[in-house]
């Protein structure tokens, strides 16, 4: 449930009293303008975990970070919206507002919003790869172990790793194959395969790889099921019955004998606001700041 937001003058007063609250671009009677309000992924959202392991790993925030990590929330002002999409159009609707999505979606929505740097650092492929942009995270592809994977399975692998495939990821990501192979189109039987999980791992599985798998074998009618609400449900239902792959957006948490886990990107998670707010830059405590503690943020 969405969080009701609070004004300055409110939130002061439950600061107060120990309460946290939350900042977006708001004008003050100097003009000057703040972040006071701020969107999250819920907390089975592979982007979510990702972004909040990440914002929370500096050594001065360790110590909030234990007790957050023991049940604690967000800041009051910190709204859940369910998916990508949704965190691009709240942030879009409100100037105010600031929020993190998967990189690869800021350019399609370029009319809207805009990616902020992160300590500085511009959110490119480029700054991901050499290491200088600390937001990113993995596209895993995970399956059962103990379950031999169909001849279907094992080719759609072959083809993320083909040249074909690595072009799809490097429009917007970060390929991981550590050797491009030559891909030979499926000559087997079976014609569906199902893919459970990420919001973030869907758009390059559907838009991209599959349509290009499909191209990459005419005249195979193949139905290719690539759904899901999170990496929860990816890490959960990877096992079931008519699942090939789960998808994440993070880490796996499954031990590793009980998972395997192939690698297909990188991607970078962009801190976001309205196309048109002042706001360029901002450091990971003061994310850290926002989202923890409600403290806002000055937009300059």
């Amino acid at each position: 449930m969405k969080k009701r937001m609070m004004s300055i003058g409110l939130a002061a007063a439950v600061m107060a009293v120990g309460v946290g609250v939350m900042s977006g671009c708001r004008e003050e009677a100097d003009a000057t303008q703040y972040v006071t309000v701020a969107f999250s992924r819920p907390s089975t959202s592979g982007t979510y975990g990702a972004f909040n392991e990440l914002v929370k790993s500096t050594s001065e925030n360790k110590t909030i970070a234990a007790a957050i990590e023991g049940g604690n929330e967000f800041a009051a002002c910190v709204q859940t919206s369910q998916e990508n999409g949704t965190v691009i159009t709240d942030v879009s609707n409100n100037k105010n507002s600031l929020g993190y999505v998967s990189l690869g979606l800021v350019e399609a929505n370029a009319s809207k919003i805009k990616a902020v740097q992160v300590n500085g650092v511009d959110a490119t492929v480029a700054n991901i790869e050499n290491g200088t942009y600390k937001l990113a995270r993995p596209f895993n592809l995970i399956y059962d172990p103990n379950k031999e994977l169909s001849d279907l399975a094992q080719n759609f692998l072959d083809f993320i790793d083909s040249s074909a495939g690595q072009t799809c990821i490097k429009k917007e990501y970060i390929g991981q194959a550590t050797t491009v192979k030559e891909y030979t189109p499926y000559s087997g039987t079976l014609t569906t395969l199902t893919l459970i999980g990420s919001t973030s791992v869907q758009p390059l599985m559907n838009e991209e790889i599959i349509p290009a798998f499909k191209a990459a074998n005419p005249g195979k009618n193949f139905t290719i099921n690539c759904s899901g609400s999170g990496s929860g449900q990816g890490e959960s239902d990877y096992t079931n019955d008519g699942v090939d792959f789960g998808m994440l957006s993070r880490a796996t948490k499954v031990a590793a004998d009980l998972v395997t886990v192939k690698t297909i990107a990188l991607d970078g998670i962009a801190v976001i606001v309205q196309k048109d707010v002042a706001l360029t830059n901002v450091t990971m405590d003061q994310l850290y700041d926002l989202y923890l503690k409600g403290t806002r943020i000055e937009c300059k």
